[in-house]
């Protein structure tokens, strides 16, 4: 058979999700080879299945739209895959080919996700293609259950425009691991198994990538999502700047700078804070961060000293007070933890992610808080904001002492058909803390006095004492006794006291 049709990984039958791809990678030509093994009753899939034979085969194929089902699929499954296999057509009231052999016979039926995950229930089904990745997470969901008798499988084919949404979550991020890696771009993990391919895999897309990887004005984020099916870029995204978050990172809080110290809460069931601290410049500095699910406010306000304790500071503590926040508020008072409520009214929340924004912005004329240029001056040309590995001991569903707080920014984005700066409302709870951050208008505190220190690094040792001689020989002729006394009932001078 042709190679076209051959999606298999050599020595690996089982394969529940079929590929992170990208467009022209020839992802939906593979789905159409899997369909072409399976309704021939051969190919890793059909050895899988539970009694298929004397058994009529089930196939659903779920594009995004209808109008995708019939212009990518329609004509290709008629005219190219199932050529030779007397296959019938029916498209009312719903796409459906049939087909007949020896065992049973099969069935293919055109499905669109714009249906709803409700279509995606009822029948057992052998083989499911996703075509392009799902917004609903209940459609995947929906999908496994069809499986229950059949031991059926289930391949997504799409490149991930949507970014680091629910797919990386919960598919990508836990196999994606050198771990689990069986083969060049190739993952397994208990049920699952990860194919990447890229636009160079498709001979007849080459010329095309060269000008996609050349186009100006797509991003270099943007040409990696589309040319290697890499994650990263996102349609939407409100903050772009964290995709490249190592440009925001310092290796410690910098030394002999005076600081003010927030701690921001989102007190709810999946519980976040975040500690940050503020130099005299308006950097921030996110220090530490709290993450998580279903422990009680004691144990939170526990966490929270021992942060405290840890950097040796009292921070000025906001929280969220809505929801179950304002009960949080009391109950962490209890313990030492007085927290102010967070100010909050109508078009905060595009506010507050402006304000994150423009402290991200690299200002051509702001300080880096440690980089020195040749003359041992600031480097100019910095963001105010800044992360630290201290944050780095969050744990959660296969992450381990990783940062919630940067993995969050990075799905962190607009919600489709509404106004701007209106968020998807999933895994926020530490970038909610980052927002009530500039919500709370932190203070920054004054500059440090540095003459004295500077005053050190230019003069020699000897010079150095004698600026200091000459500082206090000063200060004493301007104490009260060398100064000249003046009768207040005369307009001249008494006498001067210079003993």
């Amino acid at each position: 058979m042709d190679r076209k049709w051959d999606f298999e990984v050599p020595g690996y039958h089982h394969y529940w999700l079929g590929g992170v791809l990208h467009h022209n990678s020839g992802k939906t030509q593979a789905g159409r080879g899997i369909i072409a093994r399976l309704v021939r009753r051969e190919g890793p899939i059909y050895q899988r299945l539970r009694n298929p034979r004397g058994r009529r085969l089930k196939v659903w194929v779920a594009p995004l739209t209808g109008e995708k089902w019939r212009s990518n699929w329609e004509q290709s499954l008629l005219g190219e895959v199932l050529v030779g296999l007397g296959a019938t057509y029916v498209q009312s009231p719903h796409p459906v080919i049939t087909g007949q052999d020896r065992y049973g016979g099969w069935e293919i039926w055109g499905k669109s996700q714009d249906q709803g995950y409700r279509a995606f229930e009822g029948d057992p089904v052998d083989l499911i293609i996703v075509d392009e990745e799902p917004e609903d997470p209940r459609i995947y969901s929906s999908c496994m259950q069809r499986f229950a008798t059949t031991n059926g499988c289930l391949v997504f084919t799409f490149t991930p425009l949507l970014g680091m949404d629910w797919t990386h979550t919960k598919l990508y991020e836990p196999v994606a691991r050198p771990a689990y890696q069986r083969r060049e771009r190739v993952w397994r993990k208990d049920n699952v198994t990860l194919i990447q391919m890229g636009m160079a895999d498709n001979p007849a897309a080459r010329d095309g990538a060269a000008r996609l990887a050349a186009d100006p004005v797509l991003t270099d984020q943007e040409k990696r999502t589309r040319l290697f099916g890499e994650y990263g870029f996102v349609e939407g995204l409100l903050f772009p700047w964290a995709l490249n978050w190592r440009d925001y990172w310092l290796p410690g809080l910098p030394p002999n700078r005076p600081y003010s110290w927030v701690l921001t809460i989102d007190p709810n069931k999946r519980h976040g804070g975040l500690l940050t601290a503020i130099d005299h410049t308006g950097n921030r500095f996110y220090v530490a961060e709290h993450y998580a699910v279903g422990k009680s406010d004691t144990e939170h306000a526990t966490a929270y000293q021992e942060m405290m304790a840890r950097f040796q500071c009292r921070p000025d503590v906001y929280a969220d007070p809505g929801g179950a926040g304002a009960q949080a508020i009391v109950n962490v008072a209890e313990h030492g933890i007085f927290a102010a409520p967070v100010p909050k009214d109508a078009g905060s929340v595009k506010a507050s992610i402006d304000l994150v924004n423009r402290a991200a912005w690299v200002d051509p004329w702001h300080p880096h808080p440690t980089d020195v240029n040749e003359r041992g001056f600031p480097k100019l040309g910095a963001p105010h904001a800044w992360f630290l590995p201290t944050l780095c001991t969050s744990s959660w569903d296969g992450h381990v002492n990783e940062s919630r707080l940067i993995w969050e920014l990075q799905r962190y984005r607009q919600k489709p058909g509404t106004p701007p700066g209106t968020p998807v409302k999933a895994d926020d709870d530490l970038v909610d803390c980052l927002r009530y951050l500039e919500l709370v208008r932190p203070f920054s505190p004054e500059e440090p006095d540095t003459r004295e220190q500077r005053l050190k690094e230019t003069l020699d040792s000897t010079s150095y004492r004698e600026a200091q001689a000459s500082r206090q020989v000063l200060a004493r002729a301007a104490a009260p006794q060398f100064r000249t006394r003046v009768d207040p009932d005369m307009d001249f001078e008494l006498e001067s006291d210079l003993t």
